[in-house]
């Protein structure tokens, strides 16, 4: 199929041929029972998401990421790439998310980068910072280009049409069904885009303090200004972290609102508070959640930050 690669993908096309070639004899080999579906590979879970929504039951979505594990620096095993080289259609993300996939080979022309319509407005990081997010995990650097894009639900659009791109193309028989569904998924995610837009209009002119450096795409849509840490939701606050808290709020009032990627522990909850915030859960939805789908996690979003922004009214405190 006719798709758009990554610089770092284009490096490997040499050796994907030759891999390609045994992938896809393999693949003729097998009988269409054995090959029930086609898989549709993809390296995070909005991804995943609007595939299966699109695709509806003729493919299998294969989107294999351990809960509680960021899929932007998952590493996956020899199987699980190999999985995903014999999968029928394989969707990034771009601006270098899964950073796996440069250093590992991928079916060329199986491969569509989602975000390739828009990559001259992908966001420069300015600069690196390595930190663990866990005890024991491995330590990762966030460097070149912001992610996230989804977060702009504008760009989420394009993502998602671009998904159905690659599915029409590559299944052309299911075009007019994955057309009308794509119809359906664009009205909802605008409608959220909407939504998403009314509700951030008042935090236009505040700062943000963010607990990651994940936010930057959202901020930009909807005209907001973030503060970004690197916090995790369940680490322990002491006085070197409260100390940065304070000295953000000296610098960049008025700050009121701290957002956090994930559910925090009560007792950060507390330390917010106290500080002298608003909690606040705006969930990135890079991984799969523990329930609802991604349009649920991002109507949750907005209506923490509604629920917050009217205890900021009145208020100078609130929970998550």
């Amino acid at each position: 199929m006719k798709s758009t690669s990554s610089p770092a993908l284009l490096i490997l096309v040499t050796a994907t041929l030759v891999s390609s070639c045994h992938h896809s004899n393999k693949k003729e080999n097998l009988s269409l029972s054995e090959r029930s579906k086609p898989i549709i590979a993809t390296v995070n879970y909005p991804l995943a998401y609007f595939a299966k929504r699109l695709s509806g039951e003729f493919a299998d979505i294969l989107f294999e990421t351990p809960p509680n594990v960021d899929p932007a620096y998952w590493n996956p095993t020899d199987a699980q790439v190999s999985a995903i080289q014999e999968a029928d259609l394989v969707l990034l993300n771009g601006a270098n998310y899964a950073k796996w996939t440069s250093s590992r080979t991928i079916p060329y022309e199986a491969t569509v980068v989602t975000s390739s319509s828009f990559e001259d407005t992908f966001i420069e990081l300015e600069e690196g910072t390595s930190h663990t997010h866990k005890s024991g995990s491995t330590s990762h650097t966030h460097e070149g280009f912001a992610s996230t894009t989804w977060l702009d639900l504008e760009l989420a659009c394009k993502q998602a049409s671009s998904t159905a791109d690659a599915l029409c193309e590559q299944f052309p028989e299911h075009a007019e069904s994955i057309s009308g569904k794509l119809k359906i998924l664009l009205e909802e995610m605008r409608d959220l885009d909407r939504k998403m837009k009314s509700v951030t209009a008042s935090l236009q002119g505040t700062t943000l303090v963010v607990s990651h450096p994940v936010y930057q795409y959202w901020t930009r849509a909807y005209g907001l200004s973030a503060h970004a840490l690197h916090w995790e939701p369940m680490q322990k606050l002491g006085t070197p972290e409260l100390g940065e808290l304070a000295a953000i709020q000296g610098e960049k009032p008025p700050v009121k609102y701290f957002i956090w990627e994930g559910p925090p522990t009560e007792e950060n909850i507390n330390k917010i508070r106290m500080a002298g915030f608003i909690n606040i859960v705006v969930n990135p939805c890079g991984a799969r959640p523990a329930k609802g789908d991604f349009l649920s996690v991002m109507q949750e979003n907005i209506a923490s930050l509604s629920e917050a922004i009217t205890a900021g009214t009145s208020s100078n405190t609130g929970a998550p």
